[in-house]
């Protein structure tokens, strides 16, 4: 096929699933979908509970001896709507807009679906016709950008008897993506009784300015927490025997993000006002100095509150300056065998303390199953430690990178053949499917790949077409010559 006739071959489907509304946890209408398109072409369909759907394909003629391969994506995808555009979400389907010129698929006021409707749309155009191949799986997933219900909910005989395995949940033609982070989300929380303060004025500290950021793709970056900043600003105040009490301590907007800001709001005696003032100026200074060249516009500030809340005891006061300093925040370990790569961190994204009770949320991820479960053991402890009751989900399995993979070594040789230049190769600190059907299969060789897309789950997503027939070309010799089995 040439260019035009592999992009239309893959828009095509793309947007007879555009159609069709599939945001997270609403996925039975595609599902069903990609059933009947599959029996329509003569191949064998299976839904599980859940609505994921296995799609058995048949070798091409003259290569029934290669061994079993598994394309997969995931089916749902995330809905972003511009403020002002009626959008149902359940019901409404995706308005594409065409750009030849440009060579983009976008979408009119909402996000496009490319994660992963590209995926789907090359998986179908691939078997139907356009590509040689062994045998082949094609496995699409429910609620991955939600929970990964899919995947956990797998049945392993899915995956048993495959060698490889080909995730086209990739935003870039020029990358394979070959280890992604396991999660763990641990939620803590107490109930707090408060009381009437001794002090006679209430003063609100505040740590801002900060970056913060994605826990996962921007946690190698050494970005400063704002809760836990605020947190170590506290302690400061306990070892130079300054008295406060604490009214309410809170920061983060979410798990996954690194807080840029935290507030607290203490009472005191007025005479320590000059003495606090000091030692916020000294905690910003040192601050300032550690994270010279990461955290350029470090704002502390110190400003008086109207009235005089009611406080906590002098124990949970020392227990949550405890948890917040004490907890493991940022990055855990690196790999050594990645140069820059995160295997384990932990992100406070979430911290709230005051009348209604103390709650804080942490995110771990790890591609180390060992690292994630030292991380998890030693919040449980503190919390515990504290007196706070702990939940741990988990959000996601670890895919370690395996630099023995010949998937991967058969891939930088086809796209170095096909492209004059380098593949590269990379890593994500976050979560994909892969992860648990490495947990569910740990024998199965692995990539992810996919074709150029921007700003996804935004109103600007879009598909860049021309990326088409490099990724069609690259899965293309990767289901000619992969080899029998691994050496």
């Amino acid at each position: 096929m040439n260019d035009k006739e592999i992009i239309e071959a893959v828009a095509g489907h793309f947007l007879h699933l555009a159609q069709i509304p599939r945001p997270s946890h609403h996925e039975e209408k595609v599902s069903r979908y990609l059933a009947d398109w599959a029996a329509a072409q003569g191949f064998t369909a299976v839904r599980d509970a859940v609505k994921n759907v296995r799609i058995d394909v048949p070798a091409t003629p003259g290569m029934e001896q290669k061994p079993l391969g598994i394309l997969q994506a995931h089916m749902d995808m995330v809905v972003a709507v511009a403020d002002g555009v009626p959008f149902d979400p359940c019901n409404d389907p995706i308005t594409v807009i065409r750009d030849d010129e440009a060579g983009t698929l976008t979408a009119a006021g909402t996000s496009l679906g490319a994660d992963d409707g590209a995926g789907l749309a090359l998986m179908m155009a691939a078997v139907q016709g356009g590509m040689a191949h062994g045998p082949l799986r094609i496995i699409a997933t429910v609620d991955e950008e939600d929970g990964m219900e899919g995947a956990f909910h797998l049945n392993a005989d899915w995956l048993r008897g495959a060698a490889y395995l080909i995730n086209l949940d990739s935003e870039c033609a020029d990358e394979a993506l070959v280890s992604t982070a396991a999660g763990h989300s641990v939620y803590i929380r107490k109930a707090l009784s408060l009381a009437a303060a001794a002090g006679s004025r209430a003063v609100r500290i505040g740590i801002s300015g900060l970056k913060g950021g994605h826990s996962g793709m921007e946690i190698h970056k050494g970005r400063l927490n704002g809760i836990v900043a605020l947190a170590g600003f506290l302690k400061q105040l306990d070892g130079k025997g300054i008295r406060y009490e604490l009214a309410s301590l809170e920061g983060g907007s979410a798990m996954n993000a690194i807080p840029g800001k935290a507030t607290a709001v203490l009472v005191i005696d007025p005479a320590d006002r000059c003495a606090i003032e000091g030692e916020l100026a000294r905690c910003r200074a040192a601050l300032v100095e550690r994270y010279a060249g990461v955290e350029e516009n470090i704002v502390c500030t110190l400003t008086g509150e109207e009235g005089v809340p009611q406080v906590v005891s002098e124990q949970e006061k020392a227990c949550a300056v405890r948890f917040v300093t004490g907890i493991i925040d940022g990055v855990y370990s690196w790999s050594e065998d990645m140069e820059g790569l995160v295997v384990s961190s932990s992100n406070l994204g979430l911290f709230r303390l005051d009348g209604d009770g103390l709650f804080a949320g942490t995110l771990i991820r790890s591609s180390d199953a060992q690292k994630e479960t030292e991380i998890l053991r030693a919040q449980l402890a503190l919390a515990e430690a504290c007196g706070y009751a702990a939940d741990a989900v988990k959000t996601a399995d670890a895919w370690p990178y395996d630099p023995d993979s010949v998937l991967l070594a058969l891939c930088k040789k086809i796209y170095r053949e096909q492209n004059g230049s380098a593949l590269r190769v990379t890593a994500a600190h976050a979560g994909l499917e892969c992860g648990t059907f490495k947990a569910l299969q740990p024998g199965l060789d692995m990539i992810s790949i996919g074709p150029d897309l921007k700003d996804i789950h935004t109103v600007k997503e879009t598909l860049c077409l021309r990326s088409l027939p490099k990724i069609w070309r690259l899965l293309e010799g990767l289901l000619a010559e992969y080899p029998a089995a691994r050496p």
